[in-house]
């Protein structure tokens, strides 16, 4: 197969993963972090100033605020005590609901430059693959990240978790390049992405780590050479130009800090190592509340979240490493070091909050999974293609099956995503995103106002759903009304995100939904939003003035309570 015919192939791969980027994008509305990111990177542009969201270093919210800025020139004027306090939340609500520019306007062109991103993350791993490995196991490795659910899930979304994923994968095979043919350039251009890379998410500090690892490994197996170097001398001559790509690295990131610099970043990583430090008590894995992480967590995420076909393909790559172009010692180091290291130190971290964290592997992972291209079963390699293309036609099945609701994907295996959240929560399954498909649901219905206990840092009332107010979480900045009411006559819809269903983030009332368990939902919008028709049940509504006399809205409590009566 010639060149042109691979260019071809990871071009409409591209062109493929961004018609679905942008049908999430379109159909999806405001994710939890997202106001902040937002607000924050616009800030940035607008005023110079990074006391907004200092949790994160900038680039990535730099780069959805200026596509922002450019667009739509919006002021940036959020009120002073708010200002003052640095409060991220509150400035990206009013900034997202409250602009002349709609949400939904302001949502898309913040996320095209993460989906770009993830454009060129899938272009790539196809390039990288086909540089290893030839023309199928590049159209093999391309294709699946094309249709990976989890990188278009992320792409289309203004967070951290594909950018860091991009840089890393973009440090390593820039190392590779350099490796190969050493010039003064290509190291400077490693140090880049590097720099890159730490300016998206402090996370990003790993890389130094694979970088060392990798140096130490290589050093470690290299036998004694013509000039006679031993170990150590062969691992000081290594580490020559390790050190300056830290140094490259390094002067990078005051670049996105306009005259700030490294003291603004240092304060966002002691900021992130106190917040690792204390912990996280709300986690929610295999339908259990657990108060500490579980290392069990990313791996189980892992293989439920990662399509089947993918994972055979990675699988037999592995399995079958000395057939084919077999996975001599370099291309193991750099394509199962970085992902090795990032999973693990990811598990050690214990933050079970979401597959996100562990979206750096996938790259790499794809790209060993191209190799299978080039195994022969056989006689020839007619089988083991005809094997990948199978592969690659099951994953987008897979994948397609949920569109546009990749967030919410869960493999077949174990029941798609309506089973998802038996096992995992929060950002594997409900991260806020589906008020927009709520609000379509009742213009089509034909339901002015529903119950609604909703999980986010969006207000509702901002995509025009009218609701009666259901206690959830952080509704201080959803700013529920409380004056609204669910008609009696008509249909009695009650909505409810299910983070909330689950209550994990309820503490002492965990079971304040449980009773709608024993309920089968009237149907789910984008597998997080489940609806339950309490139309004429008197134990829902009975229940729900329970909930109500608990939080002492007795007129709440005395409407469901009449409403149980009759």
């Amino acid at each position: 197969m010639g060149k042109t015919l691979v260019f071809v192939g990871l071009f409409l791969g591209v062109l493929a993963f961004l018609v679905q980027g942008y049908a999430f994008i379109d159909a999806n509305s405001q994710t939890f972090d997202e106001a902040a990111h937002i607000a924050a990177g616009y800030s940035y542009i607008a005023k110079g100033d990074f006391r907004l969201n200092v949790e994160h270093p900038p680039l990535s919210k730099e780069l959805a605020g200026l596509a922002v800025y450019l667009r739509f020139h919006l002021p940036f004027d959020p009120q002073p005590e708010l200002w003052q306090k640095a409060d991220e939340w509150m400035i990206g609500r009013d900034f997202l609901y409250h602009s002349s520019v709609s949400a939904e306007e302001i949502l898309r062109m913040a996320r095209l430059p993460n989906l770009f991103l993830g454009a060129a993350l899938v272009a790539l791993v196809g390039w990288w693959t086909y540089r290893l490995w030839g023309a199928w196991p590049a159209l093999f490795a391309g294709g699946l990240a094309a249709f990976d659910p989890n990188l278009i899930a992320h792409s289309g979304l203004v967070t951290t978790d594909l950018p860091i994923a991009f840089f890393i994968f973009l440090t390593m095979y820039l190392l590779w390049e350099y490796q190969l043919r050493p010039s003064l350039g290509r190291l400077v251009a490693v140090g880049i992405a590097a720099g890159l890379t730490l300016a998206t998410k402090f996370t990003g500090l790993l890389v130094f780590v694979i970088i060392g690892v990798l140096i130490l490994l290589q050093a470690f197996g290299q036998e004694k050479g013509e000039e006679g170097l031993d170990f150590r001398s062969r691992l000081r001559q290594s580490f020559a130009p390790f050190l300056r790509i830290v140094l490259v690295g390094l002067l990078v990131i005051p670049l996105f800090y306009c005259i700030y610099g490294i003291p603004v970043w240092a304060q966002g990583l002691r900021y992130q190592m106190a917040r690792a430090e204390a912990g996280d008590p709300h986690f929610y894995f295999l339908g259990e509340h657990i108060s500490h992480g579980r290392l069990a967590y990313l791996p189980v995420a892992f293989l439920i979240k990662t399509p089947v076909a993918t994972l055979l393909m990675i699988g037999v790559s592995l399995l079958l490493w000395r057939f084919g172009a077999g996975l001599d010692r370099r291309s193991a180091l750099f394509l199962l070091v970085p992902p090795a290291v990032y999973f693990a130190a990811m598990v050690v971290t214990r933050v079970n909050l979401g597959l996100r964290y562990i979206l750096p592997v996938y790259p790499f992972l794809l790209v060993l999974a191209g190799r299978v291209g080039t195994i022969h079963l056989g006689k020839s390699l007619a089988l083991s293609r005809m094997c990948g293309v199978t592969a690659l036609a099951l994953t987008a099945a897979s994948s397609l099956m949920v569109a546009p609701h990749q967030l919410a994907y869960f493999t077949e295996l174990i029941g798609g995503p309506a089973q998802g959240h038996r096992y995992l929560s929060d950002s594997n399954l409900d991260w806020g995103q589906d008020l927009k498909g709520l609000k379509t649901y009742m213009e089509r219905e034909g339901i002015p106002v529903i119950y609604l206990s909703y999980f986010g840092t969006g207000p509702p009332s901002g995509w025009g759903i009218r609701y009666q107010y259901l206690p959830a979480w952080v509704e201080n900045i959803q700013d529920p009304d409380l004056n609204e009411r669910v008609p009696e006559n008509g249909r009695q819809i009650l909505a409810i995100s299910v983070v909330n269903l689950q209550g994990i983030y309820f503490d002492a009332e965990r079971d304040r939904y449980r009773w709608l368990e024993s309920r089968t939902p009237l149907t789910t919008i984008g597998h997080s939003i489940y609806l339950y028709d309490i139309t004429g049940d008197r134990d829902a509504h009975a229940n729900l003035a329970g909930i109500y006399e608990g939080l002492n809205l007795q007129e709440l409590a005395n409407l469901e309570r009449e409403k149980a009566r009759r």
